[in-house]
């Protein structure tokens, strides 16, 4: 009886477990910030992707992209998923400039006459000037001058502040636009070669780590923050609480520090904030990844 009990409740696991993994949820498509690379640098580099997995955690801009995870080296980029969560790691005027034929334009910069302001700005030049302000003196206030003085009773007049000078905005320097090109097909070489070999080492990190159920917070404000099983572990019990919870942006910041993310740049507490709703997927990986656990530590028991 306590055998055919017990096969029946590892039956019943192998359902659960099958269930969580034969019919992923659809996770929303995730687009980052990050200025997208030339189209030429992925038609003459290829692509170089690795074997989806489901461990690690992964952010882009704040927003939790679920798994499976597919990381691969786009042309000059890192993608994950589809998503690019890199900067060009080396730029593709680098391998412009090692092929047959290859000529620098430089555009014109813009007029120095035009208005180098943001858009909406006031230039400080067109500010109306602020009122000289008198300081107020205190009547029952006396000096040792005042004791001394033949006319005692007199006062001396206000002293006045002097006027606070208008600062005028620092003109940005222009800049010109310089356009990279050869003639005809890209062709290998030695030299880039090794440039994509750089780009897949950084591919294959990222991969490694994730994969070691490690995180990774890509951000294109802030630089790459990344860190081990363990503290992902820390992350995943933490980090959906705090969204969850705090709704107000200075209550979150704070329990955000207090859950002992300290590392977490200001950039980076915005993003998560903003997206905080997705404490709900968090939660519910978790869940599943508990699941999975208790499910390999009985089998291997």
């Amino acid at each position: 009886m306590m055998k055919k009990t017990t096969a029946a409740a590892l039956i019943a696991m192998v359902v659960l477990v099958g269930g969580l993994f034969a019919a992923p949820a659809r996770s929303v498509q995730v687009r980052s910030a990050f200025p997208r690379p030339p189209q030429q640098a992925a038609q003459a580099l290829k692509v170089t992707a690795g074997k989806p997995f489901s461990s690690g955690y992964v952010f882009v801009d704040g927003r939790y992209l679920a798994p499976p995870y597919k990381v691969e080296r786009y042309g000059t980029v890192i993608r994950i998923n589809g998503c690019q969560v890199t900067r060009e790691i080396v730029p593709w005027s680098e391998f412009v400039k090692t092929q047959a034929g290859f000529t620098a334009v430089k555009s014109e910069a813009p007029d120095e006459g035009e208005d180098e302001s943001a858009e909406g700005e006031t230039p400080a030049d067109s500010a109306e000037p602020e009122e000289e302000e008198e300081e107020e003196v205190d009547e029952d206030d006396s000096t040792l001058d005042d004791l001394f003085d033949d006319s005692a009773g007199e006062k001396k007049p206000a002293a006045k502040k002097k006027p606070v000078k208008d600062k005028k905005p620092k003109k940005r320097k222009p800049q010109a636009k310089i356009t990279y090109s050869f003639a005809g097909e890209f062709t290998p070489n030695e030299k880039t070669k090794a440039m994509v070999d750089k780009i897949n080492r950084i591919r294959t990190k990222i991969d490694s780590q994730l994969r070691a159920g490690g995180y990774y917070f890509f951000g294109s404000r802030y630089s790459t923050l990344n860190g081990d099983a363990g503290a992902a572990k820390r992350l995943a019990e933490k980090l959906p609480v705090v969204m969850q919870k705090y709704s107000e942006r200075g209550e979150f910041a704070a329990a955000i520090r207090s859950a002992g993310f300290t590392y977490f740049p200001v950039a980076l507490v915005d993003d998560l904030f903003k997206n905080r709703f997705a404490y709900i997927q968090l939660l519910e990986r978790r869940k599943k990844d508990l699941q999975q656990n208790q499910w390999q530590k009985l089998l291997v028991d």
